[in-house]
């Protein structure tokens, strides 16, 4: 990397974020104490493609195609994977987690904001522009958003979210991947982010994952959850929802 991540100040600001501030987390904070290793995570997310590259040629060709091939149900399916809720994976379970598994809709979040956080620092670190702030013909059928572009954040929430979640309940591991992908792709069929961006959203949090995984606080959190996980396995009566192709 020509700038890195290895500069004290920044990695004074991610102790800061990913190492101390667990420790004072709230008590009902299930992944208190969590550290994850910047530096392998930082590794997997890599850098985007410069410019002239052909990787960058993809890139653009991709949302290009994409703008001019978009219509209303696609974009109305974009909008759909706005909110960055362990809600938007219901219909995968085939149950409401408010009711149903409030530990896990309550907990889950604080494993996630751990991965977030990792994302922020490279965001602010990569600094890459988003695809419509560089390129002018680049119209995109979201809210614009004008934090930095790699790595996505709703891709490496999306990610993060459905592995997760697959760890918990995998009899609907394929399901709850699926709504993921979905997830990660409507930000590249809007021209939000590169599909770059998406692709090192999804390594991050594929990373981050495998950390989070083999922690005490997730072993112990899974095991609190169990009689929570066997209540979301009861289909309803007319059987799961039909998921986006």
């Amino acid at each position: 990397m020509t700038r890195t991540l290895a500069r004290s100040s920044q990695w004074a600001i991610a102790l800061l974020l990913i190492g101390i501030g667990p420790v004072h987390a709230d008590a009902l904070d299930p992944a208190a104490g969590l550290v994850l290793q910047i530096t392998p995570l930082a590794k997997a997310v890599g850098r985007p493609p410069e410019s002239g590259s052909d990787a960058l040629k993809r890139d653009l060709s991709v949302l290009r195609w994409l703008q001019f091939t978009r219509n209303p149900r696609g974009v109305a399916q974009a909008w759909s994977f706005l909110n960055l809720a362990p809600a938007e994976f219901e219909p995968a379970v085939g149950s409401v987690f408010g009711k149903t598994a409030p530990q896990i809709q309550s907990g889950l979040p604080f494993f996630v904001k751990r991965v977030q956080q990792v994302k922020d620092l490279l965001k602010e670190e990569i600094a890459r522009p988003r695809p419509y702030v560089a390129h002018a013909d680049l119209q995109p059928c979201l809210p614009k958003e004008f934090s930095n572009s790699y790595p996505s954040g709703h891709a490496t929430w999306y990610t993060t979210t459905s592995l997760l979640l697959a760890d918990l309940l995998p009899q609907r591991r394929e399901r709850l991947l699926a709504v993921g992908r979905q997830g990660m792709a409507a930000r590249v069929t809007c021209a939000i982010h590169y599909p770059s961006d998406v692709e090192a959203g999804q390594r991050l949090a594929q990373a981050a994952v495998a950390q989070i995984l083999g922690s005490p606080q997730w072993q112990s959190f899974k095991a609190s959850v169990q009689p929570e996980v066997n209540a979301l396995l009861t289909p309803p009566v007319a059987g799961l929802p039909e998921l986006f192709d």
